[in-house]
């Protein structure tokens, strides 16, 4: 079988004879195998193998709040320290569920691995155990909860890891002693040969009486599920560590893997599709069973990184009511043909709760309908100028979500595919930045990593570009572009030199009825990380939010202009967590407040960030999950105006940079619109001031800088209520 050796060294070497690529205009300076980066983490991610957790019981144990937030203008965020776990690895899957909101009993729980100063009851003795033990924390309340906190899962022999869950609350119930917590996620052993063994499914009654540090005893409610025939489940099932879910019909959902050897490496691990685990509750405990689904891809029995296969990890979310549901792959659909041969969704779509599953059509990026807003803004192919193939860009998270008319939201980030010989449809272009970096994006205007909303109608998809990041995910492994500037340890993966991603890390919610979707993503200020690279190495948190309303096509998504940055300061984020707000959750359920208005609504969104406070951050080292349930006020979606000014200033580029005596500001302007720009210095003082009326379209100002002395200034960029601050060094 070929596996994608048409980017050879004959097609390597004719990289200096790319043309201009067509749809962009920018010119890329080499190739880089997304399939083999994607294999390097998930390497990480599914190796079974940990060495010895640094630390001890003996360690100062994490204080319930370690400082307090502050209330900003746009979210109130108090940031506090719930626990932490014995290292970073029980948090690296973006798409695990271990957050979740339950509106009936208001009340929000946190799965997670112990920390390294929860004493377990009874204390395993093999390190690797004590390491595999799950907590649930219990907050009653979503704004300020009162935490308490209960032990899942403990087993000598069988090793937690992953965990992802939620609440299982019996219809109708409003009363917190009456549900229970449940946990899952894969399991380990002793007997490093044996690699993965299985995947554990445990639940445990809430209320006070049995928040303590001991497991449930009650039959199955610690249950160990092999993934060698015959299967408990029905079916097999690997790795349900992905997109937990509970619906009001009284079911608990996790999406796995099936893998044919999930301890196998390359053509041996033999991906094949997903698994869907289905909890029904039964005299105090859960019966589990599992549905399958293969998806149409190029290839199959084949690994993710390195394939035509598929991307990253499958997916799932579900409606209320639990009657709608659907799974996605990214992946390359077999008969797929040009523009929508890549790496894209590939959804099943189920109404009546899972009995039965249809394949819905691909995104037709074939149709023309998304030329404007997605093909124009990536470069076509290499091999075929005329073709453009967008790629859905896992390494930067993939989420979805089901809205108020049960319509489908998946939202990513895209990359142009570089050939569209199927062989190596998992190969993208990179470009050399004026900085010297090589990165997947050219971060130009026009050609930034813009975050996309694929949204399905009643006869087909819609795109609905949200918002564009500075940065982008640095490389994980020794030579990878950026991997210099990444900020953890190099302590991983075989080699012992691999880093943790510090990606996107796409996050989705919604408000209880779907009429507010809201989006999460980690992003650094490229004014101030290291030379002003544009690698995610000080990330904070942004939000942007949607109404959704009705149409004759089915959802229409109206675009809050509001962005937050819920991890700066000044929206109540706290030294520890601002800059640092890496390997972060969001619940997929928030709450909406009454105090919507006619012009805004406010919406209370539970998440979590995961780090410690070394630098290098140590992947081994004992981490903290720190808790924020920020009240957003997003401004509604009105005129058009004012979201078309916050998408010019975040797009417009100052050049050259560093500059002298003079610099120019390039904006692109949908509306004709006054462009006020200031030139600070770094304590604030205005030094340079301009303003003129610029005109819809692209537009080229002048920036006056005689008399400045060297150094660094701040540029701010303003139009209406809209601004934007961009770093100009002067020389």
């Amino acid at each position: 079988m070929k596996k994608q050796l048409l980017l050879g060294s004959a097609l390597l070497a004719a990289i200096s004879a790319f043309p201009q690529s067509g749809r962009t205009g920018v010119k890329p300076s080499g190739i880089s195998d997304m399939g083999a980066r994607l294999a390097s983490k998930y390497e990480i991610i599914n190796n079974p193998v940990e060495r010895a957790p640094i630390g001890s019981n003996s360690s100062q144990p994490i204080g319930p709040v370690m400082e307090a937030g502050k209330a900003g203008s746009s979210a109130a965020a108090n940031w506090v320290a719930l626990s932490g776990s014995m290292n970073i690895y029980g948090m690296l899957v973006s798409n695990s569920k271990p957050l979740n909101y339950n509106a009936d009993l208001n009340t929000v729980t946190f799965v997670h691995r112990k920390s390294n100063t929860y004493v377990m009851n009874p204390m395993p003795s093999a390190v690797g155990a004590v390491n595999g033990g799950i907590v649930a924390l219990v907050g009653a309340g979503i704004e300020t909860p009162t935490w308490d906190s209960t032990l899942v899962w403990n087993n000598a022999t069988n090793w937690a890891r992953y965990p992802q869950g939620g609440i299982y609350n019996p219809p109708g119930n409003t009363t917190i002693g009456n549900a229970y917590v449940v946990a899952m996620g894969p399991l380990t052993q002793a007997n490093t040969s044996l690699g993965w063994v299985g995947s554990y499914f445990a639940s445990k009654q809430l209320g006070s009486a049995n928040y303590d540090n001991v497991a449930s005893a009650t039959p199955n409610a610690q249950q160990f599920i092999s993934n060698t025939a015959p299967y408990a489940t029905g079916a097999k099932i690997d790795f349900p560590r992905c997109d937990f879910a509970f619906t009001n019909d009284g079911a608990i959902r996790g999406m796995g893997i099936i893998a044919n050897n999930v301890n196998g490496t390359g053509t041996a691990y033999g991906w094949r599709g997903a698994s869907i685990a289905k909890g029904t509750f039964n005299s105090g405990v859960f019966s589990w069973t599992a549905d399958t689904i293969i998806p149409p891809v190029v290839f199959s029995n084949v690994f993710f990184g390195g394939s035509t296969l598929a991307s990253g990890q499958p997916h799932m979310c579900w409606n209320n009511s639990g009657t709608v549901g659907y799974v996605w792959f990214i992946g390359a659909r077999s008969g797929a043909t040009n523009a929508n041969s890549g790496y894209q969704p590939i959804v099943f779509k189920t109404t009546n709760s899972g009995a039965s599953w249809t394949p819905l059509p691909g995104i037709n990026f074939n149709s023309g309908a998304f030329d404007t807003d997605v093909l124009n803004h990536i470069s076509s192919t290499r091999s075929n100028t005329n073709i453009t193939i967008p790629y859905f860009n896992s390494s930067e998270g993939v989420d979805g979500i089901v809205d108020a008319n049960d319509k489908l939201h998946i939202v990513s980030c895209l990359l142009p595919t570089a050939t569209d010989h199927p062989d190596s449809l998992a190969y993208n272009f990179i470009y050399t930045n004026a900085d010297g970096e090589q990165y997947n994006y050219p971060h130009a205007p026009g050609i930034r990593p813009y975050i996309y909303d694929f949204t399905e109608t009643n006869n087909g998809w819609n795109v609905t570009v949200i918002d564009s990041m500075s940065s982008e995910a640095p490389g994980e492994r020794s030579g990878d572009n950026g991997y210099g500037s990444n900020p953890w340890d190099p302590a991983g993966g075989s080699s012992g030199t691999d880093k943790l991603s510090s990606d996107a890390r796409m996050q989705l919610s919604r408000s209880t009825d779907g009429k507010y979707i809201i989006y999460t993503w980690a992003e650094s200020d490229t004014n101030f990380t290291s030379s002003s690279f544009k690698w995610n190495s000080i990330p904070n948190i942004k939000a942007r939010a949607v109404e959704i309303t009705t149409g004759a096509n089915g959802s229409i998504l109206n675009l809050s202009p509001t962005e937050i940055n819920v991890t700066n300061p000044s929206s109540g984020a706290i030294a520890l967590v601002a800059s640092r707000a890496q390997m972060h959750y969001t619940s997929p359920r928030c709450a909406a407040s009454t105090a919507s208005t006619s012009t805004s609504f406010t919406v209370t969104l539970p998440m979590t960030v995961s780090n410690n406070q070394n630098v290098p951050m140590t992947q081994l080292l004992p981490n903290t999950h720190w808790y924020s349930s920020a009240n957003m006020v997003f401004q509604k979606y009105g005129v058009g105006i004012a979201e078309n000014a916050l998408n010019s200033v975040k797009g417009s580029e100052i050049y050259p940079n560093p500059a002298t005596g003079s610099a120019k500001l390039a904006i692109g302007l949908k509306d004709n619109s006054k462009v006020e720009i200031n030139v600070m210095n770094l304590v604030g003082d205005v030094v340079k001031s301009t303003s003129t009326q610029a005109e819809a379209g692209e537009n080229t100002i002048d920036i006056d800088l005689s008399g400045l002395s060297r150094g660094i200034y701040l540029v701010n960029v303003k139009i209406g209520n809209a601004n934007v601050s961009k770093k100009l060094i002067v020389e």
